[in-house]
């Protein structure tokens, strides 16, 4: 079982964030690592996604139900998919706030209950990795809304005067401000795995102290030295 619940405060109004969280598009480029996001049905959609926990990784296709929608302040969802790294079933609840700034403040809570090779990875593991997914598709949301926010030109404005017989010609549309490019599997595979290497550190300074953090890296580092000179110069 993973459980997840936090909070995440975008400098955007509360209709726009209502509006992101609502767009199959927004979302496909926001989680980490989906492949594909479509809407199939009435508040129902059909996604792959590729996760990569630990040692195990793989493609993971199924389904999210929204249900108990309020717009625009929050809504439940339920999921499942399979693949071959196992199964999971879920469900979690978003709800968004306002506030006088003109910020909106996220709040979200979740369960997911895995089998199959990817619950064998282990507890700890699996609620850093998750941790880590969930704070990445945050930022990259917060990004995709930011983008949003940005004023478009208004077509011609940036043009001179036209001559006479130019001014029949139609003016080109406006582009779009460019929303940033989702983060790769590779990317968002380091960003967990540094995660959770932090994450461990953390606990064995909590549980031994930071000396023997010190220690444990001093001779890791050894280690690692001492296997370059034995057998990296026989390489040669």
């Amino acid at each position: 079982m993973v459980t997840l619940e936090g909070t995440y405060s975008f400098d955007a109004p509360q209709d726009v964030v209502w509006e992101a969280v609502q767009d199959p598009h927004v979302l496909s480029q926001v989680l980490p690592s989906c492949e594909r996001l479509e809407q199939v049905g009435e508040n129902e959609y059909e996604g792959e996604i590729n996760i990569r926990i630990g040692p195990v990784q793989g493609n993971f296709a199924g389904t999210v139900r929204l249900s108990d929608i309020q717009p625009p302040n929050s809504y439940t969802l339920e999921l499942e998919g399979q693949g071959r790294p196992g199964y999971v079933k879920g469900a979690g609840s978003l709800r968004l706030e306002s506030s006088d700034d003109g910020k909106t403040t996220l709040t979200y809570t979740g369960e997911a209950q895995l089998s199959g090779r990817i619950a064998s990875v282990g507890q700890r593991l699996m609620d850093s990795s998750a941790r880590s997914i969930t704070r990445q598709g945050l930022e990259s949301l917060d990004k995709q809304i930011q983008a949003r926010l940005q004023p478009v030109p208004a077509p011609g404005a940036a043009q001179t005067v036209a001559a006479p017989e130019a001014k029949a010609a139609t003016a080109p549309a406006a582009p779009s401000p460019a929303a940033p490019a989702p983060p790769s599997t590779t990317e968002v595979g380091l960003t967990v795995a540094k995660d959770v290497a932090t994450d461990l550190l953390s606990d064995f300074e909590k549980k031994y102290g930071s000396r023997d953090v010190m220690i444990l890296l001093a001779g890791f580092a050894a280690i690692v030295w001492m296997w370059r000179m034995l057998f990296g110069h026989s390489k040669k």
